[in-house]
């Protein structure tokens, strides 16, 4: 079987190199593609509500590490937006009861000292999401924070059921231009000022202003509700993307192939040609689909402890599943 990244260039000199050895080999036509999801929305609240009367809670964590199942948190820090003005301001550490990294230290700047006596993770997870009820979660990069609060809102029974905009997609999305989207190079390029990265009420306060700035961006596009800011999202292929095996089981799934190669270029393409998932389910017939490598969605969901229930519905769109 053979899957270049996107193309299917080796087809022929394969189909010549067999037929000039006269080897017996029964060549599967495949392709590594780059999967997105169209129909994932940016904001998954109803159509009509409105941007500008939304609450937002800007935050950020600081942690021991980049795992939410292994690691813990030690700072929170969050921002409350109102019709485009600051309204509140929360900012805690959190006892991460275990010593903090050197590395981790040298990075954010905070040692165990400053966390000692600190509200350990349960309660410190539980007044933030009083602080938060209600609103709207936003982040640079948003599936990491979520991921910490979201695994000890699990692990305790705490009530959390925020939606969440992540400030990556969104800059994406509306700075197409830009080469990079870490924070630091976003606050740069919009003229936000950010003192003291890697601190969580630093990072916390530059992100707000950046939301600010990216949210009249859009109203100066008259994108104004949830649904024209889905829409437009879904029109766009900047999101992410993940790796994806597919097999032509017949002619008519190589038609389909050879289809989805075409789309992908002519139609989808952001640095790569991409796949939409819409697409793919309606050119379907024919193919065999498998979850990929590390860069595929059903690995990146088990690395960022997506719930039991999350990753069967990721498991279940595949044919297969591919083990690591």
């Amino acid at each position: 079987a053979v899957t270049d990244h996107g193309v299917v260039q080796a087809y022929p000199d394969l189909e010549a190199a067999i037929a000039k050895q006269k080897a017996n080999i029964k060549l599967i036509f495949g392709l590594e593609g780059y999967l997105y999801d169209d129909k994932v929305p940016m904001l998954d609240l109803p159509a009509e509500a409105s941007l500008r009367d939304l609450t937002y809670v800007v935050f950020d964590v600081e942690t021991t590490g980049l795992d939410c199942q292994s690691d813990r948190l030690i700072e929170i820090a969050a921002v409350k937006l109102q019709e485009g003005k600051y309204v509140d301001r929360f900012s805690l550490f959190v006892d991460p009861e275990r010593n903090i990294p050197d590395k981790i230290v040298r990075l954010t700047n905070i040692n165990n000292s400053m966390v000692a006596g600190a509200p350990k993770e349960e309660e410190a997870v539980r007044r933030f999401l009083e602080f938060a009820e209600g609103a709207v979660l936003v982040a640079h990069n948003a599936a990491f924070d979520v991921s910490f609060i979201r695994f000890v809102s699990n692990k305790y029974g705490l009530n959390y059921h925020n939606v969440s905009l992540d400030t990556l997609a969104l800059s994406r999305l509306l700075l197409p231009e830009l080469k990079s989207y870490k924070l630091n190079k976003l606050c740069d390029h919009l003229g936000v000022l950010l003192d003291g990265h890697h601190r969580a009420i630093n990072d916390t306060e530059a992100t707000a202003n950046m939301t600010l700035k990216l949210m009249n961006m859009l109203y100066e596009r008259n994108i104004t509700t949830a649904g024209a800011l889905n829409e437009l999202a879904g029109d766009s292929a900047t999101g992410n993307t993940y790796h994806i095996c597919i097999y032509a089981r017949n002619k008519q799934g190589l038609f389909n192939l050879y289809k989805l190669v075409t789309e992908s270029h002519l139609h989808h393409f952001y640095k790569r040609p991409r796949i939409p998932r819409s697409l793919l389910i309606k050119l379907r017939e024919g193919l065999l689909i498998g979850s990929a490598c590390e860069a595929g969605e059903l690995f990146r969901a088990v690395v960022n402890r997506e719930s039991d229930q999350e990753i069967e519905r990721i498991a279940n769109f595949y044919d297969f599943l591919e083990v690591q």
